[in-house]
């Protein structure tokens, strides 16, 4: 399991401190201090301690101060009002259908959240929009329905590698997005090198189209892969990745039958390779279908800034329950929850409006900007947030806007094992949302008691992206690395209700707090900014990297212009939020060179 390291955002060495029965800890040092010369002066120690009991314990990233403001003033109410059970049923509904693009099970799965979100208002009450944007893709549906992998030895055996009637089946995966449907037999090759006309293709490598390519050339006929991510590993021993078919798509119009399999299975073949000689037979059923596709947007629409508007995003497609059923459902839950709160009275309506949005991974954040009369001021997006971490072994990640810290990690940052990417300078422009989200994991900890959580440099690969690359700050709550990521394990025992209900209510108050900034949220947000400049531009000198602990500090400056625009509503001389960061490590970077000098 990959987490982040702990970092208390304050490390001081402090001398030891005599225990002192019947005194506060408080009372406990400032006696101390007046007996050991060793120890800070009296008002240091009231100020270290003040400071210390009154950030975050549990986030595993900046310390964050504590308060009622900012996301707290919607966690507790939020949290009440999601409804778990509800949510694991879509989880269930969602799960139990293969969600490719365009496909039976992901229009059905968008029938299902409509009709929900119809039942609570969302399209019949002028504060509760409901849009359906339909487009056309640029290759039509491909829907599964059946296959199967058999295996023949050379002593006569014969056995079901891989099967599957239904997309609910455990199976069924074996087909690789877009592959074409197949009825084919032949002798195993377990190499290119090897391969001979009329043969099958069975290999560890992963199914690209080169690899496609040169064996269609060399007369293959079908692919077979084993193919599996460094992170698909079982972090708890069992072995429980030996089973697992990796979800893979391949280009639209592949002519060559291709199939998944596990690695258990791939062992089985190697063995009776070994033992004389082994045949497969590949028999699938697919059908392709029409090329529309549909969005879904749920809107609450803001008292007094309706023309501003928080993106909520979070895609459907991918056959997983964590991966993005649990997303899927938990902004579903989030957008009834808040339609009954708001109804009852429980909140007051955000002074701007806040937008659900459900679709295809990408273009969904696309279709969305491109349909939008209202301003997008922020973005949070919702993806595998619903993972148990004692079945998964993931952890609860906050994934920032890119910062320097996703140009240089320095620890206590880290990247998970999705990698570190490329930074646009452009994208590099100061704003607070990392805070606000951050916030909202450390209230939403205080609210349940202890729930420890992390945070990870952009790495990006989701909708996020898409609204960074659009100039609008967005951050991403998910969980990683979690061995069933994109494999025929990831099925609904592997959420957690508890954990979805945790993660969504984060994920809604920091957009609440986004669409709803008040001038007393300024000194929490500003404390928090504080802590992590302190602990950035520190980490940074330490490491010798003199040029992004220079660029946290600009960084960190036009935060607070960012924070000052949303909560009090000042804006600069020229009425703008400060533009990308100049001069800094990122450029260099860009130009080829990570030498900050």
């Amino acid at each position: 399991m990959l987490r982040p390291s702990t970092s208390p955002a304050i490390s001081r060495s402090r001398a030891p401190v005599p225990r002192l029965l019947g005194c506060t800890l408080t009372t406990a040092l400032l006696l101390a201090c007046q007996t050991d010369p060793g120890l800070p002066s009296a008002e240091a120690l009231t100020a270290m301690v003040e400071e210390q009991s009154n950030v975050s314990r549990h986030h595993n990233g900046p310390a964050v101060e504590l308060g009622a403001t900012g996301p707290a003033r919607f966690v507790g109410t939020l949290f009440n009002a999601f409804r778990e059970e509800r949510a694991m049923e879509t989880v269930r509904y969602m799960d139990a259908r293969f969600r490719t693009p365009g496909s039976t099970g992901f229009l059905e799965s968008l029938d299902f959240i409509e009709a929900q979100l119809r039942e609570v208002g969302y399209g019949s009450r002028e504060d509760l929009e409901l849009l359906v944007i339909e487009t056309e893709m640029e290759a039509p549906a491909w829907n599964v329905r059946s296959g199967e992998l058999r295996l023949m030895t050379a002593s006569g055996g014969e056995s079901i590698l891989h099967s599957f009637d239904r997309p609910s089946d455990p199976d069924r995966c074996l087909l690789p997005e877009n592959a074409p449907a197949a009825e084919v037999s032949g002798e195993v090759a377990l190499g290119l090198s090897e391969l001979q006309p009329g043969q099958i293709l069975v290999t560890e490598a992963s199914l690209r189209a080169d690899l496609i390519q040169r064996a269609k050339r060399k007369g293959a006929l079908a692919i077979v892969s084993a193919s599996m991510g460094s992170y698909n590993v079982d972090p708890t021993g069992r072995e429980r990745h030996l089973d697992a078919i990796h979800f893979r798509s391949v280009g639209v119009g592949t002519s060559v039958p291709v199939a998944q399999i596990s690695p258990r299975s791939y062992g089985q073949i190697l063995e009776a390779e070994a033992a004389g000689g082994a045949r497969l037979a590949l028999d699938s059923v697919t059908k392709i279908g029409g090329k529309k596709i549909r969005t879904l947007v749920a809107t609450v629409v803001g008292s007094t800034r309706a023309g501003e508007v928080v993106a909520m995003s979070s895609h459907l497609e991918a056959p997983g329950a964590s991966d993005n059923a649990s997303g899927a459902a938990g902004q579903l839950e989030n957008a009834l929850a808040l339609a009954r709160v708001l109804e009852r009275g429980g909140l007051e309506h955000p002074a701007r409006s806040i937008a659900f949005i459900w679709g295809l991974e990408n273009d969904e954040a696309t279709i969305w900007l491109e349909s939008q009369q209202r301003k997008a001021v922020g973005a949070v997006n919702a993806v595998m947030i619903g993972e148990s971490l004692e079945e998964t072994g993931a952890v609860p990640l906050l994934e920032r806007f890119p910062d320097p810290g996703a140009v240089i990690t320095i620890a206590p940052d880290k990247h998970t094992l999705w990698g570190s990417r490329e930074i646009d300078p452009e994208w590099l422009v100061p704003n607070g949302l990392a805070i606000i989200a951050r916030c909202a994991l450390v209230d939403v900890s205080s609210h349940v008691g202890k729930w420890e959580t992390f945070e990870n440099p952009y790495e990006g690969g989701t909708d996020h992206e898409k609204f960074i690359s659009s100039g609008i700050p967005a951050v991403l709550f998910w969980h990683f690395t979690d061995f069933t990521f994109h494999t025929s394990l990831d099925r609904v025992n592997m959420v957690d209700g508890a954990e979805l209900k945790r993660m969504a209510t984060a994920a809604l108050a920091t957009g609440m707090a986004l669409a709803d900034p008040l001038p007393k949220d300024l000194t929490r947000y500003l404390r928090s900014l504080d802590h992590e400049r302190r602990m950035r531009v520190s980490a940074a000198e330490e490491a010798g990297e003199f040029q992004i602990a220079e660029d946290w500090r600009a960084w960190c400056s036009g935060v607070r212009h960012w924070f000052r625009i949303q909560c009090l509503g000042l804006e600069g001389e020229e009425g703008v939020l400060p533009g990308p960061l100049v001069g800094t490590a990122a450029e260099q970077a860009d130009a080829g060179s990570q030498d900050p000098e």
